[in-house]
């Protein structure tokens, strides 16, 4: 922080510091508290200005700030909606244009020369230069499926043209000539697999552990299962590799993050007068991914999870 501090007095003025995907700071607010006490605790000289751009796709982070971060930001909140499906169109004719062969954007006052377009018109900067879309690779319906799925999705621009790379890789591993539906809709199923797996490899071993004890029940066909007997699993998983056991409320915690990220499912059901609510979980990925992926981390290759869902302790 020193450091910043003085590169800040060094540049004077109003200094605008952006700090992308700011709710994985999560508890540690120290930098957010620095920043916007900086000038009342002399970090920075009379002449600089700080002030902070927050980016972030959670719109509950603010909620884990202490009552003093809060109180000292004095933030004002810009919410940014998803992209509908003709936004994404745009856009991803934009893209296709560069990435394509034979794809191309024609400026609007050409159009007389290519009577069968039938694309709304393309605003491309801020000339006010409007184009139409024209391709020979790229399926009439492939763009506006591809806009369509990751509309009812995300909303998210960076989804739509993953979607649309991975189509045009398939349709070339084919050796066809065309992108066509059926490779967006596949591209679509791969992309989302990815995703997945990506997120799952990069866990933490205890988040890790959760999972490993999750799919280990998912195989012996006990899910939805609550987290008494899951935790039991974990703690006999835990012993096998050597790793430290969490207390049965923080293992929770993890579990409701698998919930978060799409891995598993978990829903609240009656216990009963005496016991209240609970939860139970299950996979929301197959099992043979999950185990995959376990098997891919170095301290999990050698856990044999059939044995483990046939010999699972009681609860």
């Amino acid at each position: 922080m020193d450091m910043m501090f003085e590169a800040m007095n060094e540049i004077g003025g109003t200094i605008i510091i952006v700090l992308d995907e700011i709710d994985t700071l999560g508890d540690d607010d120290r930098i957010l508290y620095s920043l916007s006490r900086a000038r009342a605790q002399d970090y920075v000289e009379d002449h600089v200005y700080p002030s902070i751009i927050g980016i972030s796709n959670d719109l509950q982070w603010r909620d884990n700030l202490s009552p003093k971060d809060k109180s000292s930001l004095y933030d004002d909140s810009v919410l940014f909606s998803p992209y509908d499906a003709t936004q994404l169109q745009q856009i991803l004719r934009r893209r296709a244009a560069k990435a394509f062969c034979d794809t191309e954007l024609i400026p609007i006052d050409e159009v007389a020369n290519h009577p069968n377009q039938k694309d709304d018109p393309i605003e491309t900067n801020r000339s006010d230069q409007e184009y139409l879309s024209r391709s020979n690779v790229l399926a009439d319906d492939v763009i506006p499926l591809i806009a369509a799925l990751s509309a009812q999705d995300t909303g998210d621009a960076r989804q739509a043209i993953k979607y649309l790379r991975k189509a045009g890789e398939l349709a070339d591993k084919d050796d066809e000539e065309q992108v066509s539906s059926a490779h967006a809709r596949e591209a679509q199923a791969l992309v989302e697999r990815e995703t997945i797996v990506e997120a799952m490899r990069e866990m933490t071993t205890q988040a890790h552990l959760a999972l490993a004890a999750l799919t280990a029940l998912e195989l012996s066909g006990d899910a939805p299962v609550r987290a008494t007997p899951i935790y039991g699993v974990y703690k006999s998983i835990a012993s096998t590799i050597d790793a430290d056991k969490l207390g049965q409320r923080r293992f929770k915690d993890h579990l409701r993050e698998l919930d978060m990220q799409g891995i598993a499912d978990g829903e609240k059901v009656t216990a009963g007068s005496i016991g209240g609510p609970a939860w139970e979980y299950q996979l929301q990925v197959d099992t043979e991914i999950a185990v995959e992926v376990l098997k891919d981390t170095a301290r999990f290759a050698d856990i044999d999870f059939q044995r483990i869902s046939s010999e699972r302790p009681d609860p």
